[in-house]
């Protein structure tokens, strides 16, 4: 009799990504520094920062599912890196990619 052997589930990788965050006309824009071209937005900051984390979640999937290398961004411990960008936040999240 053939005997299975469960497979271990394995626990996502977790990546702790920096979020900029600023007053837009309509509301916040958000965009992710490391990763290029992740731009979005949201009516309230809390809104723009949970659209950002699920854009970078699809975007590290995306990039892990296509074999391509994950971007290492530096965390800047929350000062602004950005010279005059006014009233400008960053946030720091962890995303789950896997």
């Amino acid at each position: 009799m053939a005997t299975r052997t469960a497979k271990k589930k394995s626990s996502p990788l977790r990546f702790v990504i920096s979020i900029v965050i600023e007053p837009d006309a309509d509301g916040y824009y958000a965009y992710c520094p490391a990763l290029k071209g992740l731009h979005t937005c949201g009516a309230t900051e809390g809104e723009a920062i949970e659209n950002a984390k699920n854009a970078a979640t699809a975007y590290i999937r995306s990039l892990i599912k296509h074999g391509d290398p994950i971007p290492v961004g530096l965390v800047m411990n929350g000062e602004p890196d950005h010279v005059g960008r006014r009233r400008s936040q960053r946030q720091h999240v962890i995303v789950a990619a896997v």
